[in-house]
């Protein structure tokens, strides 16, 4: 007597194969995201290696080659007016990219491809600094440290910066053939003077405190502690404790890049951000003031290095926690 015996298929049903492809979709996703936290950790470990080194080179630089840390970026718009009392300049335009601000990226934005490659300074660099007008002894003080010079930023995408600006102050015409070099961005030499607007960090914002005090300069509670920071106050703390933190971009038409005794054989760039954004690290130098009354005398002081999100080396760290 024979039976007969169902044959089931042994193949996959369809929500079986659906599940399956889920299950590699979730962990192609996660390896991928793996892939990228490696990456970005392992570009902020470099960026803190970067600072660091940049902090010693500087220093030995300054101490083979006194008085010539010169051409740093000014990380002002090339527009920015001149003039006017020192002090810190803490007005609504200061951050947000208009004449007498902070360069957040070339004007003329009809060649999209160039906006892209160079919108400016980082939000988190921003919310760093502000800006500042130097007196004639805070000028003095500066050349004598050896900042002589100060590499603007060109405004203008296209054409050529010298159209708009003439040769630089020093004789020199802008960098790539005479043409904007959009990974560069600062091309023309403007000399330092008295009423000079400049980029400092700002004492009245908590992120501003911070790196004043990795500095070594711990600022004083102001009267208005826990309610904002008023301008004066700030203005005098700042005087107090060591004096003005100014900010200038290392691009590669600083002295200190190539240079025959010590120094860097190129300005090293953050992988950390994108390249629309201007990369390169901020060497802040203080104009530390002295006598009672009436200042009596400033003097030039390299104070330390930011990465180009306006991070120290210790909120740097911070983030790889």
């Amino acid at each position: 007597m024979k039976t007969t015996q169902n044959r089931q298929s042994t193949g996959f049903t369809l929500i079986e194969l659906i599940m399956v492809i889920a299950i590699l979709a979730i962990i192609s996703t996660l390896a991928i995201n793996k892939v990228g936290d490696l990456r970005k950790t392992s570009a902020r470990k470099v960026s803190i290696a970067n600072q660091q080194n940049i902090g010693r080179a500087v220093e030995a630089y300054i101490a083979i080659n006194p008085g010539k840390l010169n051409r740093l970026d000014a990380l002002v718009d090339a527009g920015s007016a001149l003039g006017g009392a020192a002090g810190y300049d803490f007005s609504a335009d200061s951050n947000v990219g208009v004449v007498g601000g902070l360069y957040r990226g070339p004007d003329d934005i009809t060649t999209e491809t160039i906006r892209e490659k160079n919108s400016g300074l980082h939000d988190g660099l921003l919310g760093v600094l502000c800006t500042y007008r130097i007196n004639a002894k805070e000028a003095d003080a500066l050349k004598d440290f050896g900042i002589k010079y100060v590499m603007q930023h060109n405004t203008y995408a296209n054409g050529y910066p010298f159209v708009n600006y003439g040769k630089g102050e020093d004789g020199t015409v802008p960098q790539a053939a005479d043409g904007l070099d959009a990974a560069l961005s600062a091309c023309v030499t403007k000399a330092v003077t008295n009423g000079m607007l400049m980029a400092a960090v700002d004492g009245k914002v908590d992120l501003g405190r911070a790196v004043f005090q990795s500095c070594g300069q711990d600022l004083l509670p102001t009267a208005n502690w826990g309610q904002g920071y008023n301008e004066e106050d700030v203005k005098a703390e700042i005087s107090a404790t060591g004096g003005p933190l100014l900010a200038f971009g290392l691009g590669d038409s600083a002295s200190i890049i190539g240079a025959a005794q010590g120094g860097l054989d190129s300005a090293p760039y953050s992988e950390v951000l994108q390249s629309k954004y201007y990369r390169q690290y901020i060497l802040l130098v203080r104009l530390r003031k002295s006598g009672a009354g009436s200042v009596s005398s400033v003097t030039a002081e390299f104070a330390g290095v930011l990465d180009p999100e306006g991070n120290t080396i210790r909120a740097a760290r911070h983030m790889l926690k």
